[in-house]
């Protein structure tokens, strides 16, 4: 048996084990209650931001969107002023 015969016979030993050792347990239980305590726990790790760093992470929003309109309208208009001018070209 060479090299390929023996990596193929590990894979097949190593793939019965895994089967084997599978656990025969059924799902646990799903509790509502111990849900909510869990989620309550993990809200109250957050770290809420304040509202004067919502009002300024809110107003930086606005201005990359103006900033991005800005952008796109001069890009579009260059666009359109590019392909204007090879279609006239090409006539």
């Amino acid at each position: 048996m060479g090299l390929t015969g023996s990596f193929l016979g590990m894979k097949d030993r190593a793939a019965r084990r895994l089967v084997c050792k599978a656990p025969a347990q059924s799902m646990a239980k799903f509790s509502p209650f111990k849900f909510l305590q869990e989620v309550r726990a993990e809200t109250e790790k957050v770290t809420w931001p304040t509202r004067r760093e919502t009002a300024i992470t809110t107003a930086m929003v606005f201005v990359m969107v103006a900033v991005s309109s800005i952008f796109f309208l001069l890009a579009d208009q260059a666009i359109r002023l590019m392909i204007t001018a090879i279609l006239n070209a090409v006539r």
